[in-house]
């Protein structure tokens, strides 16, 4: 099999996990897993492990890959979504076999967060849902800071986490409301 993104380089074959077998190009990294070793392998590991935060991603550079791409286990193109969850790449898919290409690192990326057993999850809508509405807030909040300015938006969002917290949290929200204080 020859990779869809450098094209005239032959596909190797390696066991990305145990009972994982995939095949990686040596030129760009690029791996690619068919849909019915992914799910043997999903099989193979129980219980999916629980989301790790943020702040144990691995700190690789990943070369997202834009071009399209044709499956190479059924000629269909591969759409891409984004992971979201903090990760700023997009995985590929081919919404026909289920194939899934991986640009280089992503894999130890996701498996740095245990999201390498979720792959398939990626491509549902209540997936992509929150992925856009993740986006959204942190736009408005990138918007608040530069209308507010970093040190007045600092202090809000201190009181904010604050806020959200305390017991009599509608009481205050009410007291700061009173336009006859």
């Amino acid at each position: 099999m020859k990779c869809m993104i450098c094209k005239n380089v032959e596909m190797v074959k390696r066991e990305l996990e145990e009972k994982l077998p995939a095949s990686e190009c040596t030129k760009c990294g690029g791996i690619w897993i068919s849909a019915n070793n992914y799910w043997n392998w999903l099989k193979s590991q129980g219980s999916p492990l629980p989301e790790k935060p943020e702040n144990y991603t691995l700190k690789l550079e990943v070369f997202d890959s834009k071009q399209v791409k044709i499956c190479p286990d059924c000629g269909h193109f591969l759409t891409r979504r984004k992971v979201g969850h903090g990760l700023g790449f997009c995985v590929d898919r081919c919404e026909t076999c289920g194939g899934i290409w991986l640009d280089k690192n992503e894999w130890e990326i996701l498996k740095s967060r245990n999201l390498h057993d979720e792959i398939h999850f990626i491509f549902s809508e209540p997936w992509q849902r929150a992925v856009a509405q993740e986006e959204n807030r942190k736009a408005y909040e990138s918007h608040a800071e530069k209308f507010l300015g970093t040190a007045d938006y600092g202090k809000i969002s201190e009181f904010k986490r604050w806020l959200e917290k305390h017991p009599q949290k509608s009481f205050i929200l009410a007291y700061v409301k009173n336009q006859e204080l």
